[in-house]
């Protein structure tokens, strides 16, 4: 079960001086491609939308998730250069952002079918984020929901799936929550710092059903470290995903959480990212796919990043571009 990393367009912006920059997709592009010529990963890169067929797949992965109106918007809104377009107060649209969110909607389609194929470990590095995007709006740095968006494809094409998604950001996946309520054979577990940002993800809308599908919020508080978070994993994340017994394994990885980056309170190292990693690999399921989220530290984020790769990875051949 080889591991394949997709690393799609890199060209969305906030605007100037914004925490989730470009910078962040081309520190990881120098990881991928250092770890590439060592051997460890390989990298699929994903930079052309640029047809009708694009826009096509986009619409039919995402329209699942969110209203044909707000993608419309998304895709037909003319951004001049150099310019931002608020959608929230932290959230902005750039020239540059349709390219980016159709590249993210190949990225997706792409992991889907190697699903079709056999499955295996895969790893999305895309910007913008997007576990906070709701139906019909951005927020939190997140236009669309990649997460979700897959669970969505998955439970629709494959009636036996059951797919389970695992939110290990500092925020709380508002967004990707909503999306899953109600979806059947589908678990949502999310770790999160509370009270935090966006202010969601209490217990108050813990779920468990005979067969282990549902809700799962585990708030943890500001000073969290790893022991904490080691605890959680053993005694809360796995026995759940064991007793669920998931065919699909779809990760919100966020590593927001560590302890030098500056939009979280909590106090985790590289160390427990390796450990998550290596957990859910132990967790048997045909397809794991993992989207990236939160990470600010520049240095923090390509230390995590790796560290998460060495738990949950393979070895691998070189890259190929698409």
């Amino acid at each position: 079960m080889d591991t394949e990393i997709l690393l799609s367009a890199n060209t969305h912006s906030n605007g100037p001086g914004h925490p989730e920059s470009p910078d962040r997709l081309d520190t990881l592009r120098t990881l991928f491609l250092r770890l590439s010529h060592t051997g460890p990963i390989k990298l699929s890169i994903f930079t052309d939308s640029k047809t009708h067929t694009e826009t096509d797949s986009f619409f039919r992965i995402y329209e699942k998730v969110h209203s044909r109106e707000y993608l419309s918007k998304l895709l037909l809104h003319q951004v001049p250069p150099g310019t931002i377009i608020p959608l929230d107060p932290d959230t902005g649209l750039s020239n540059g952002s349709r390219k980016a969110i159709l590249s993210c909607g190949e990225s997706v389609d792409f992991l889907l079918r190697r699903r079709l194929d056999g499955g295996g470990v895969s790893f999305l590095a895309e910007r913008p984020p997007g576990h906070h995007a709701l139906r019909d709006r951005a927020m939190g740095f997140c236009l669309v929901n990649h997460t979700a968006a897959l669970a969505h494809n998955i439970h629709q094409t494959d009636p036996d799936s059951r797919v389970a998604v695992l939110d290990f950001d500092v925020h709380h996946g508002n967004g990707t929550e909503d999306s899953l309520r109600g979806l059947d054979r589908c678990l949502f577990i999310s770790t999160h710092q509370y009270p935090f940002y966006p202010g969601t993800g209490s217990e108050k809308n813990n779920r468990s059903d005979a067969d282990g599908s549902g809700v799962l919020n585990l708030p943890l508080p500001e000073g969290t470290d790893d022991e904490d978070y080691r605890k959680v994993l053993r005694e809360k994340i796995l026995p759940r995903l064991e007793k669920f017994r998931p065919t699909d394994l779809i990760v919100s990885a966020g590593f927001d959480g560590h302890r030098d980056d500056p939009l979280g309170g909590w106090l985790l190292t590289e160390e427990i990212y390796s450990d998550i990693g290596r957990s859910l690999l132990s967790v048997e399921c045909r397809f794991i796919a993992s989207v990236l989220e939160g990470g600010y530290n520049l240095t923090a984020l390509s230390r995590s990043v790796e560290a998460y790769l060495s738990g949950i990875g393979r070895p691998f051949q070189s890259p190929r571009s698409y």
